[in-house]
C-alpha cells in the first residue's frame, strides 16, 4: 500500500498510518460488495458468488455505483440502465396487460385450466418483476403500497415516490397542506380528518388556539392519534398566485423538516404541498419540493430524518414526482 501511494503522489510525502486507513478502508468496501453479491446470489437461488453478482450488487447501489461507475468487472456481463418510468409493469394476467393464452380446444378442459394457471405468475414473481422493473412491494410497515421510483440521496437518505392514500400510510410524521387557521380541508386535511377522527380535530383546534394563525410557509405539528403517523405537521403552503410563491414553498418544506428533527423522527411522508388548492403547477411544485429537501439535507449534514416519502393519489402527480426524481442530482 505504502509503495503505490507513493508512486501516484510524487508530490507529498506518504506518512506510516496512511497505508494502514488505506487497507482498512479496502476491507470494509471489500466486504460491503461481497455482502451485497452474497444477497443477489441468494436472490437468483446460486451458492456461489459470480461477476455477474458483484455487478449487480454495485449497480443496485447508489453509493457504491457512483465511486465504481467507471470500474469495468471481467465477465460481469452487461447490466441496462434503464428508467422505470419506460419499463411496463406487469400484472396478475401475465405480460403487459395480456391475456394468458387459453387452449382451443374443448375437448381437453383439465388441461386448459392448468395452462391458465401456469401462466398466472406467483406472488414472489410479481414483487421480483417489480422491482427489476425500479418499483418493488414495499412490505412490512407499509403493506400494499408499491415503491415507483426511489433514489438515495448523497448522505444516504431516501427519497421514495409512492401512491395511495397519505392517511393508511405507518411513517413518524405526515405533513398536511393548509391555510393559517389550520382548515383540514382539501383532499390530504379531509382524509386526515376522516382517519383520525374526533380527537385529531380537537388536537387541531387546541394547536390552533395555542400557536394562533399560521404564517405563509409557517409549520406546526401536533399528535397524529388515531392516525398510523404518529404527528402530523400542518404548514401554510403559499398559493401560486401570491407573490414569492416558490421561495416560499422552500421555507415551507424547510420548515417541515426542520420540525420532525426537532422530534428526532425517522421517517415522513409528504404530499405534492401547493399543486392542489394552491394552483400551483405539479411540475414546479416538484422540482421546488425535491430541490429544496436536498439543500436541507446538505445544509444541516446532521438529520434524524433516514427516510422521506412521496404519497401522491392521483397518476399525474406521481409521474411528474417521478420524473423530477430522476432529474435530480444527488451528487453533491
Amino acid at each position: 500500500m505504502h509503495r503505490y501511494l507513493k508512486k501516484a503522489s510524487v508530490k507529498y510525502r506518504i506518512g506510516a498510518g496512511a497505508p494502514v486507513y488505506l487497507a482498512a478502508v479496502i476491507e470494509y468496501l471489500t466486504a460491503e460488495i461481497l455482502e451485497l453479491a452474497g444477497n443477489a446470489a441468494r436472490d437468483n437461488r446460486r451458492a456461489r458468488i459470480t461477476p455477474r453478482h458483484i455487478l449487480l450488487a454495485i449497480a443496485n447501489d447508489m453509493e457504491l455505483h457512483m465511486l465504481l461507475k467507471d470500474v469495468t468487472i471481467p465477465s460481469g456481463g452487461v447490466l441496462p440502465h434503464i428508467y422505470p418510468e419506460l419499463l411496463t409493469k406487469k400484472n396478475a394476467k401475465g405480460k403487459a396487460g395480456l391475456d394468458p393464452p387459453a387452449i382451443q380446444s374443448s375437448s381437453q378442459p383439465k388441461l386448459k385450466t392448468v395452462a391458465a394457471k401456469k401462466q398466472l405468475p406467483p406472488k414472489k414473481s410479481i414483487t421480483k418483476a417489480l422491482a427489476k422493473s425500479g418499483g418493488t412491494s414495499n412490505k412490512g410497515k407499509n403493506s400494499g403500497k408499491t415503491v415507483l421510483s426511489e433514489k438515495k440521496l448523497f448522505l444516504g437518505q431516501k427519497l421514495t415516490v409512492i401512491q395511495g392514500d397519505i392517511s393508511e400510510v405507518t411513517v413518524d410524521c405526515v405533513v398536511n397542506p393548509t391555510n393559517a387557521s389550520f382548515f383540514l380541508g382539501g383532499q390530504v386535511g379531509t382524509a386526515l380528518e376522516k382517519a383520525g377522527g374526533k380527537d385529531f380535530t380537537d388536537e387541531v383546534n387546541k394547536l390552533h388556539k395555542a400557536h394562533g394563525s399560521l404564517d405563509v410557509a409557517g409549520a406546526a405539528i401536533c399528535p397524529g392519534h388515531k392516525l398510523p403517523a404518529k404527528f402530523v405537521i400542518h404548514c401554510n403552503s403559499p398559493s401560486w398566485s401570491s407573490s414569492n410563491a416558490v421561495p416560499n414553498l422552500e421555507k415551507c418544506v424547510k420548515n417541515c423538516l426542520a420540525l420532525a428533527d426537532e422530534k428526532n423522527l425517522n421517517t415522513i411522508a409528504i404530499p405534492s404541498v401547493s399543486s392542489g388548492q394552491g394552483g400551483m403547477p405539479k411540475q414546479t411544485a416538484a422540482e421546488t419540493v425535491l430541490r429544496s429537501i436536498k439543500n436541507y439535507f446538505i445544509s444541516v449534514m446532521a438529520s434524524s430524518l433516514k427516510q422521506v416519502y412521496f404519497v401522491l393519489y392521483d397518476n399525474e402527480s406521481v409521474n411528474v414526482f417521478i420524473t423530477e426524481l430522476s432529474k435530480l442530482d444527488v451528487d453533491s
